[in-house]
């Protein structure tokens, strides 16, 4: 399913740099540098609305082929997984086409006028081979999506305070959280009383809206950057950690005193285990409740995984940058209880209840993955980094659901198993990885 790749949007925001008549002297003081006016109007609602829509229709699909249709798990692996396959290469392709030819206001452009006939045309002909063939083209418009958003906020943090970064993360996590969890409110609404098909129906018309606000988007102008960089005194080696050999940071910029293999590793079990998650439910929810099985509760579970993973995302964005460590290593433990309970519980509603909840710990590791990224992108300047991150969110959302579909024809609770293993494993790397970051090199 494609709501794994939701949890990465960012917000979009089209600035023009102004003249600097003197240039300040108090290093500390980074707004005396620039002035940078954003329009930000455009970028929240054009978040707010693609979250909303695409949080319904994904869920309704999905519930209309397992519960209406009666597909095999097997196929409505395949059909979830197809989009997010291809975003594994997408972001590659979306970035040469951004860089050559389009620009990035017209990359958005063209992927919201794409975004809505793909997606209108999976409701007129739901045959197996057509859905997967629409998915895969909606994959490809990802990639001018996605990347582009990241490198963005990357560029902002260079000319923007740390109060206005602290902001602009936490702007962009509420805008398609809250797209997120308002259309899955929605979302049951209508499941009880219009069902599954016309939920996607007025859904999809919701799509429509994104191609006149896109053109509200300004031209991108190139930023004028200033470092301001600090060096951290500590007593520990930390030349054995994957950051810059001169150990100069950038004040904005402290989350690259983590190696980026901690980011890369912390978003691939995050995708992994959220797909397990939310795939594997709808089978469960099956499995308990054979007959008259209400679908309306996988609205629910799944908005109370994003709710709670909003609390987790704004908690990790109010946490020094050490406590950032804890709380990633916590949420892969908790993500691994979670999974164990499923498999220990024989009650639909327990088992409703620890996924709905598992979402606090997933933010905690998806907000400490996507700083690191995002703040390597930001002192290297360049976009490699997100182009990375959005590669492996494509790997974790795009092959899970495929396997996890044949597996659970043979056994309902092996996919969860998996998550307890690389749990386990993800758990002793990010340990061994983090281990030069104390406490003390933050006092």
């Amino acid at each position: 399913m494609r709501e794994a790749l939701f949890y990465i949007l960012i917000l979009w925001e089209r600035f023009k740099v102004m003249e600097i008549s003197t240039k300040a002297q108090d290093k500390n003081n980074f707004a005396n540098y620039s002035s940078v006016a954003y329009r930000v109007w455009p970028v929240f609602l054009l978040a707010f609305i693609r979250l909303f829509y695409v949080s319904i229709f994904e869920r309704a699909l999905s519930n209309y082929l397992y519960f209406v249709i009666d597909i095999s798990e097997s196929t409505l692996g395949f059909i979830s997984s197809a989009g997010a396959i291809t975003y594994i290469f997408a972001p590659l392709l979306g970035q040469f086409l951004t860089n050559k030819y389009l620009g990035i206001r017209s990359a958005l452009i063209l992927t919201s006028l794409v975004t809505p006939i793909l997606t209108g045309a999976q409701i007129l002909y739901p045959e197996a081979w057509f859905l997967i063939t629409c998915r895969i083209l909606l994959g490809l418009s990802l990639g001018l999506f996605w990347p582009n958003c990241l490198s963005l906020l990357s560029k902002w943090q260079k000319v923007s305070s740390i109060e206005k970064s602290k902001k602009n993360f936490t702007f962009f996590n509420f805008s398609w959280n809250f797209g997120f969890i308002f259309g899955l409110l929605i979302g049951f609404s209508w499941a009880l009383s219009i069902g599954d098909l016309f939920a996607m129906i007025i859904s999809w018309s919701f799509s429509i809206l994104l191609i006149p606000i896109s053109f509200f988007l300004k031209t991108e102008e190139k930023l004028v950057i200033l470092e301001d960089k600090v060096i951290y005194q500590t007593e520990d080696p930390l030349s054995h950690l994957d950051i810059e050999e001169d150990l100069v940071i950038n004040s904005q910029t402290p989350m690259i005193i983590y190696p980026i293999l901690f980011s890369w590793l912390s978003i691939m079990f995050l995708a992994t285990s959220k797909s397990i998650f939310i795939f594997g439910y709808p089978i469960l929810l099956k499995y308990f409740i054979s007959s008259h099985t209400p679908t309306w509760l996988t609205y629910l579970v799944q908005g109370g995984v994003q709710f709670t993973q909003l609390i987790g995302l704004t908690w990790i964005n109010s946490m020094k940058t050490y406590n950032r460590k804890i709380a990633s290593l916590l949420g892969v433990t908790m993500v691994v209880v979670t999974a164990l309970l499923i498999i220990l519980f024989g009650n639909i509603w327990l088992i409703s209840i620890v996924i709905a909840s598992v979402g606090l710990f997933l933010g905690f590791i998806h907000g400490v993955g996507m700083k690191i990224m995002l703040e390597y992108g930001t002192v290297k300047n360049t976009s490699k980094y997100s182009t990375i991150n959005e590669i492996l969110i494509g790997i974790g959302f795009g092959i899970t659901p495929i396997v996890s579909g044949f597996v659970v024809e043979i056994q309902i609770y092996a996919i969860h198993g998996f998550i307890i293993v690389f749990g386990i494993f993800a758990l002793i790397c990010l340990i061994y990885l983090s281990r030069y970051i104390k406490r003390s090199l933050f006092s």
